[in-house]
Order: structure tokens, then sequence, then C-alpha cells
């Protein structure tokens, strides 16, 4: 799954894949709080998988991120010029 994939389910699995990422994440954050584990190497360790796992799928997402250019606008529009 490459930004520049023409593949139908690349959107679906790259949006499934970001919000289950931070639901676990929150859930593995919260379960080690509530057993008093939750320490800053913890932290950088959560802080270290979303920033592994999340960017590379918005790129799917997103991949004019990637070029810092917006996408060209893909609407015909009449010219006044001929």
């Amino acid at each position: 799954m490459l930004p520049n994939d023409d593949k139908p389910w690349a959107k679906g699995v790259a949006r499934t894949v970001i919000c289950l990422t931070i639901v676990a994440l929150a859930c593995l954050a919260y379960f080690l709080q509530i057993r008093g584990m939750l320490h800053i190497s913890e932290i950088v360790g959560i802080v270290l998988l979303f920033l592994t796992i999340v960017p590379p799928n918005l790129a799917v997402l997103y991949p004019w991120l990637l070029t810092g250019k917006p996408p060209a606008d893909t609407r015909a529009t009449k010219s006044t010029m001929r």
C-alpha cells in the first residue's frame, strides 16, 4: 500500500488502521495507567508506535502531504480563451 498506488481498497484500509491504532493505543495507555505502570518509557513507546503506524497511512489518504503541493483541481472548467 503505497501513496501513489491506485488500489480502490487502500483508503478504506488506511482509515481502518488509523482508527484501530488510536483506539488500541488509548486502551493500552488506560490499562497501563490503571495498573500503575505508565511511566515515561512507556509513554515514549506509545508515541513511537503512533508515529510508526499513522503517518504512512495518512500518506495513503492524503498523497499531497508528501509533496507539499495541494492536489490539482480535477473539475473541468470552461475557458474563455479559444
